[in-house]
This record gives C-alpha cells, sequence and structure tokens, in this order.
C-alpha cells in the first residue's frame, strides 16, 4: 500500500481516541473495510491501518484487514468520495474544518461546493478562507480539459477484498480495465474476468502481422481451414478449440483437417467442454480415430456449471489419430494443471495452466518434431513445444491472441 499523505483530509484522532480505536483492533480486528484507489493509494482507513500496523509489530495476533479497492474517473472525484465518507463520522473542530476548506480551496473546489460538501453556509467558508491567496473559481476544470462540476452521488468501480494479496488483484484489474470499468461493485473475479476482456478487446484494434517467424516456431493469423500445410507432415495437434455449442461445426471441420496434415498413426489432443463432451467425442471421430479420453485436474476454484449444480475441478482432454494408432512411448491419461486457476487480467479469458501442456507434448512427440495448434490463444501449446525442444506451428482468426501469443514466445 502507498503513502497515504495527500489522501489524509481530515484531523488525526486525539491520542485518546485513536488508543479506544486501537484496543477495540486488538480485541475485535478491523471491521469497517479499509478503502483504496486503483493505484493502491490509501483512500479511508489511516487510523485503522496504523492501529492494525503497530499491533502486529507488537506480536498482537490481529487477522488481516478487509479492502474496497475503487476506481476514480478524476482527481476532483476522488477528494469528493474521501469527503462524503469521513463528514459523517467526524465532528470537526472550527481549526480541523478550516484546516480542511484551505484543502479543498488549494485543489480548485468553489467556495459554494465546499460549503455543500461540509453542510455550511457559503459566508462561513469566505470566513474561513480570509487570507488564504488562492483564487474563486466557479467550476471544476478535469484533466480532459472540460469544465464541469462532478456529480457526488455517481457509483465508482469497486471491488470488495479480504487481504492484502486479493487487493493487488484488484488492483490489477480495475488497471486492466481503466474507463471501461463499469460503476459498480465487483467482486475481485468478475473484475479480472471483465479486465481480461477488456483487454483483449484493446489487442484486437492493434496491427498484428498476418506471418511471424522466430527460432524453431511460426505463427500465423489465419483461420486454420485457410492455413497452407503440407499432407501427413504434422507430428501431433494439440489444442483448445472453443466449447460453445455454435462452434460445434468448427470441430467436423477440424477432424477432417487433422486426418489430412496428420502423419499416419499420430495424435490428435484436444480440451473439450464437458456439457459438450459427447458431440465433441462424435465430430472428431468423424475423420480421426479415438485413442483414449485424459483429465486434467484443476485445483482450486474454477467453473461453476449452475445448471446443473456441479463445481468443475478438472478438464477432459481427447486422444485421437489419423487413421490407426501407433504408439510410440507410455501415455498418462491425467495431469494437474499448476497454481489455483489464476490469470493475469490481461491475460486470454480462456487462457490454460502451461504444465499439462508440457506434459502431452513429451508424451505424443520426439525433441525436433513438429507441434502444430490450430488454436493458438495465449500461446500455451507453443510455449510448450518451445520449452520441450519441438518445433511449432501455430495459427488463430482472432489478432488480439496472435497479438498475446507472440508477446509471450518473445519473451
Amino acid at each position: 500500500m502507498k503513502d497515504t499523505g495527500p489522501y489524509q483530509l481530515l484531523p488525526e484522532l486525539s491520542p485518546g481516541e485513536f488508543a479506544a480505536l486501537k484496543a477495540d483492533i486488538a480485541i475485535h480486528g478491523v471491521l469497517v473495510a479499509v478503502e483504496v484507489d486503483e493505484a493502491g493509494n490509501l483512500l479511508d482507513g489511516h487510523h485503522r491501518v496504523r492501529a492494525w500496523t503497530e499491533l502486529r509489530a507488537k506480536g498482537v495476533r490481529v487477522g488481516d484487514y478487509p479492502r474496497v479497492v475503487r476506481r476514480f474517473g478524476s482527481e476532483d472525484e476522488r477528494i469528493g468520495h474521501l469527503l462524503s465518507l469521513n463528514l459523517i463520522r467526524r465532528h470537526l473542530s472550527v481549526s480541523g474544518r478550516r484546516a480542511l476548506v484551505a484543502d479543498l480551496r488549494s485543489r480548485g473546489w468553489s467556495t459554494r461546493r465546499i460549503a455543500g460538501a461540509l453542510g455550511s453556509s457559503k459566508s462561513t467558508v469566505d470566513r474561513d478562507l480570509s487570507g488564504v491567496p488562492y483564487g474563486t473559481p466557479a467550476r471544476v476544470v478535469g484533466a480532459d480539459g472540460k469544465s464541469y462540476q462532478p456529480s457526488r452521488h455517481r457509483l465508482q468501480p469497486s471491488v470488495v477484498v479480504g487481504s492484502a494479496r486479493d487487493q493487488r488483484r484488484a488492483e490489477a484489474a480495475l488497471a486492466a480495465l481503466g474507463d471501461e470499468a463499469p460503476g459498480r461493485l465487483l467482486d475481485v473475479r468478475k473484475a479480472e474476468e471483465l479486465g481480461r476482456i477488456a483487454s483483449l478487446e484493446r489487442r484486437r484494434t492493434q496491427e498484428v502481422p498476418h506471418v511471424t517467424d522466430g527460432p524453431a516456431w511460426h505463427v500465423e493469423c489465419c483461420d486454420f481451414r485457410d492455413l497452407v500445410i503440407a499432407d501427413a507432415s504434422v507430428d501431433t495437434v494439440i489444442c483448445d478449440p472453443p466449447y460453445a455449442s455454435e462452434y460445434l461445426a468448427l470441430w467436423s471441420d477440424l477432424s477432417a483437417w487433422a486426418a489430412r496434415v496428420l502423419k499416419p498413426g499420430r495424435l490428435f489432443i484436444a480440451y473439450a467442454g464437458k456439457l459438450a463432451l459427447p458431440d465433441h467425442v462424435a465430430r472428431l471421430g468423424e475423420r480421426l480415430e479415438y485413442v483414449w479420453t485424459g483429465a486434467t485436474a484443476m485445483p482450486g476454484h474454477h467453473s461453476i456449471i449452475r445448471s446443473r449444480m456441479i463445481r468443475a475441478r478438472w478438464r477432459p482432454w481427447l486422444v485421437y489419430s489419423a487413421g490407426p494408432y501407433r504408439p510410440r512411448t507410455w501415455l498418462l491419461d491425467t495431469a494437474t494443471a499448476e497454481g489455483r486457476g489464476e490469470k493475469a487480467p490481461t491475460d486470454h479469458p480462456w487462457s490454460q495452466a502451461l504444465g499439462p501442456f508440457v506434459q502431452l507434448v513429451a508424451m505424443a512427440t520426439e525433441p525436433g518434431e513438429l507441434v502444430v495448434d490450430p488454436f493458438l490463444g495465449q500461446g500455451t501449446t507453443a510455449a510448450a513445444a518451445v520449452e520441450s525442444g519441438r518445433r511449432f506451428l501455430g495459427c488463430d482468426v482472432d489478432p488480439g491472441a496472435v497479438s498475446l501469443a507472440l508477446e509471450r514466445l518473445r519473451t
């Protein structure tokens, strides 16, 4: 959490008041959430944090404090929110009120607006400002250069969290959302999900090369059906196609395409959706031969299938071959994803853990062989192939996904 400096607008608690707060926190913990902005600046709860920090330094066992992470459109909006939070809790002395009036005046607030925020008359504010060398702007000028009177009732994009770790996640998610952050209260997972979607949409507006070559890898921005690739030239296909019902016909095309490009007897491996699993099995079987079904265990909190009241903690992967299967090594039909399903707010919404793909590449190919992924996504198969000393060829119709994959391959 960053230095609290500019956002401690109201006077410090008296020593007695602070001692009482500290004693209560020692017994009950911090009960009222601390507020921070999207950059980690402490906005509200300075005394709570100070008491908590001092207690922890003395070895008192107090749990982490709850946080609300908010995003503001302007500094003016941020200050208005702080006032609305604090003025209903604190009774200001005359000297405290005068100090606050001078602070707000230095930030460009009109005397009328200061009076409204503090519940005072304009004449009182004028008296408090007597001798303070500031002008009298009628309106506030925002960062966009426009003159306006911000609404004090606008709901800021906010994320409620319960730990320092989740606070960092919330800050990153709000940063990824930027101006597209919705003006409502979110949980951290929803904020991250929206952040990934917003980040991908921004990438889609950027220029992406149609063809990019790197050491032992080749990436194209195109539909896999348009990818120029020789018949029977691929050692394995490993991919994660879209699962939704509107993409079902794509699985038939994928079956025909893989049967053409794979060497005889070589493996095709695809993550599949559980709700559509029977359909995916049937479509792939149109041109490929079924070999096996594997599973990736996914620790932590993952998908919730509300229509079936199921909490999903694994993902199936289907193994087929081009023509009769010709085993070359033993296959292990289970894998475990590393971590607990964490994704950065700038990751692809469908990104997968790397570890299981490294295992699949190692089982399906030998060093130097060619791995192909027709649904490149964030480049998980690509990274697994390069890490394992295989050659890689991949494509994706989405320029945002290609941008993410290229960024990953180049680092």
